[in-house]
């Protein structure tokens, strides 16, 4: 068994990440949330719809649902129990989904971070947190790409976050002082074009801090994960400026 990771102050991290692994099947909630997006899930394994327009129909999806109403047992119980609630996770060879709500602790950080063959949407169902998004807009180097930012302040419930292999693809979020619950359905695999080669896996840890282009694009290094928790996992977003260009 590997060792826990820890940020700077030495808090174990609570992993949120298949990184490979064959995740027990889990098939608890069935309402329309989940078998219409299944549906969708369906269409787009057959290429009936592209990973945009799948994005835009889970968009409506959520949209036409009173989510707060229709969680609130799953929102309260995250609450009571302190920790994330699995509603739905299948694993299979190549692909894989997963419908579950976080729970952030007052504080807790998810470090900047990017994705590899991901389709996602966290929405914000109680709480406040901070919210940092960039698109994907080219590798540089083995360790090394270019980011467009997206946003860059404080999400209220009903906000969301979408990512697809480029866009909104980095993120990084964390709660303020009191606790945070999202609803976080993500998927993998089902994109036949990926921004990396095939074989990538798992999320990967970004340091946004790096360099910045006179363009106004940040360039971002890699990071193993242990250094990415051990670098931002204790910062408050709000306190770590991104770089500016300041013209010569």
């Amino acid at each position: 068994m590997s060792a826990a990771i820890k940020t700077a102050s030495g808090k174990i991290v609570k992993m949120n990440s298949r990184a490979g692994a064959a995740l027990p099947d889990v098939n608890i909630y069935r309402e329309r949330l989940w078998s219409d997006a299944q549906a969708l899930i369906e269409r787009l394994d057959r290429h009936a719809i592209t990973p945009d327009e799948y994005i835009a129909e889970v968009r409506a999806l959520h949209h036409s649902v009173d989510m707060a109403a229709e969680l609130k047992p799953w929102i309260k119980r995250t609450l009571i129990e302190r920790k994330d609630q699995v509603l739905n996770q299948k694993t299979m060879p190549k692909k894989a989904w997963t419908m579950q709500l976080l729970y952030l602790e007052p504080g807790e950080v998810h470090p900047p971070h990017h994705h590899h063959n991901l389709i996602s949407t966290q929405v914000l169902l109680h709480g406040r947190i901070y919210v940092r998004e960039w698109d994907r807009v080219a590798r540089l180097a083995p360790d090394q790409i270019l980011l467009r930012t997206r946003s860059d302040g404080w999400f209220k419930p009903g906000d969301r976050m979408e990512t697809t292999e480029v866009a909104r693809n980095a993120h990084w979020f964390c709660a303020d002082d009191k606790p945070a619950v999202i609803l976080n359905f993500y998927i993998h695999g089902f994109q036949s074009w990926t921004f990396d080669p095939p074989g990538i896996r798992g999320r990967r840890m970004l340091d946004p801090t790096h360099g910045v282009q006179a363009d106004g694009l940040i360039v971002a290094r890699e990071l193993p994960l242990k250094e990415g928790h051990e670098r931002f996992g204790d910062m408050p977003i709000v306190d770590v400026p991104l770089p500016r260009h300041l013209p010569a």
